[in-house]
């Protein structure tokens, strides 16, 4: 099911490539009618594909009366950028990682942005709780204020600078969301604050002591490596144990790549009776079920499983069986079960430890869920930022005027043993470690796991 709801996905990315935002589209006014005709587009797009506004909304009551507030504001012309930053408060609202609003092609807009003498934030950034930490140059080199905690922008203290941009920034939790606006701090920095030269950082050094230095702006951004090699690596870390790094459960230019990947690591993992297998999905944010469902279970899974249990979805158009229509909801219960490959020459017997973090997400949120609940392995981690109850089969629009870019989901599904949806997912083991240094959460896992088995 999820594997035909992907290539829906894809061919409505596809579509919306027509829909790419130039500059002078970005800075371009909205007539009145125009911004209420596209806040209307959005409403019936949600009635025609949500199942239920209220999974993840806490308030729907609360929702359209504040879309229909701003909606019946707009009396004077509004520029697409304040368009945008108004409508995409919603995304906190509906707290959902998989209900959003976005710039259409954001990466072709910045692109088009910086050709046209813009510039950007100048770092690259990562979260550390409330703290935002410089990570590297936004061009990707390495940054000399690496490690180096940001006070102040400007003479703006952080959490003020932060708070409408999370606000703006799509997610399940806090959590994600800072995980979420982290990959592009620099984009959404702009879009708020507009353009600035020159920026004047207050940095805390270390515990004690704070500096006050000015940078200048940066004219170029380094885009994240999507190839295969990033996407898909397996190490042996020790005599004992292997490490599989997942950052995608998605790659359609080849899928027998994947499945090929898959049988050489636990190939290897067979021949060097390798006893102990991290699998590292920290920063893998979904995808495709069936990569992990025939990539990864047939050589772990001991017994009978299934993805999920209740679900609940909206029929849309393209999407109709026998007996229903457009517009039914319907509730029912994955009956799939599936078989353990008991006789798997390749099948592995060891522990298992899957690493989890605030931007593990989607697919790979069902993939930990079936981990968890059939004790396949342990979720190891600091925290997590996706709830255990995930909503799915996302359907995307670009709005006909402003084009701004919307995702909205046409079923839930609640993990295969039951439990409250919305809580977030919970770990078995919790290690704190710096996030700056991934590597540590291994380290730390190893040294524990050696001392558990003495």
């Amino acid at each position: 099911m999820l594997k035909n709801l992907i290539i829906i996905l894809l061919v409505g990315l596809t579509s919306s490539n027509l829909f790419a935002t130039t500059l002078t589209h970005y800075h371009s006014m909205l007539q009145p009618q125009e911004a209420k005709n596209d806040i209307d587009q959005w409403l019936a797009f949600i009635e025609k594909t949500h199942p239920d506004l209220a999974y993840t909304t806490k308030d729907v009551a609360l929702f359209y009366k504040e879309i229909n507030h701003f909606k019946n504001s707009l009396n004077q012309p509004i520029s697409v950028r304040n368009f945008w930053l108004e409508m995409m408060q919603f995304n906190s609202i509906t707290s959902d990682g998989h209900f959003s609003l976005t710039p259409s092609k954001k990466e072709e807009l910045i692109s088009d942005y910086l050709l046209n003498g813009g510039t950007l934030f100048p770092f690259k950034v990562i979260f550390d709780n409330d703290q935002l930490i410089i990570k590297e140059q936004l061009n990707g080199e390495p940054a000399k204020l690496v490690g180096k905690v940001i006070k102040k922008i400007n003479g703006i203290a952080i959490h003020t600078v932060l708070e409408p941009l999370l606000k703006r920034t799509h997610g399940d939790s806090d959590a994600q969301r800072k995980a979420i606006l982290a990959t592009r701090f620099a984009t959404y920095y702009w879009l708020y604050f507009g353009e600035q030269k020159q920026f004047t950082l207050d940095i805390q050094r270390d515990a004690d002591e704070m500096a006050s230095i000015t940078v200048n702006a940066s004219t170029e951004i380094s885009t994240a490596d999507k190839s295969f090699e990033s996407s898909f690596q397996f190490s042996q870390l020790n005599k004992d144990t292997a490490l599989l790094t997942i950052n995608s459960f998605l790659w359609l230019e080849d899928e027998t790549r994947v499945f090929d990947f898959f049988k050489s690591a636990f190939t290897a993992i067979k021949k060097q009776n390798i006893n102990h297998l991290i699998i590292d999905i920290r920063r893998n944010s979904g995808g495709d079920d069936h990569f992990w469902k025939q990539g990864i279970l047939p050589y772990i899974a001991d017994k009978a499983w299934r993805t999920g249990s209740n679900y609940k979805l909206k029929v849309i158009a393209g999407r109709v069986g026998k007996g229903k229509k457009e517009g039914d909801v319907v509730i029912g219960e994955i009956s799939s079960i599936q078989a353990p490959e008991l006789d798997n020459p390749l099948k592995f017997s060891g522990d298992v430890s899957v690493l989890v973090g605030p931007y593990t997400y989607s697919s790979s949120i069902l993939f930990i869920n079936t981990i968890q609940d059939y004790e396949f392995g342990k979720l190891v981690g600091d925290k997590t930022g996706g709830k255990s109850g995930q909503t799915g089969g996302i359907q995307t629009l670009a709005l006909s005027n402003s084009k701004l870019f919307t995702v909205v989901p046409r079923f839930w599904l609640t993990r295969p043993k039951g439990g409250h949806n919305l809580e977030l997912v919970t770990l078995d083991t919790v290690i704190d470690y710096d996030p700056m240094q991934p590597t540590q959460l291994i380290d730390k896992l190893l040294l524990s796991h050696k001392a558990s088995i003495r």
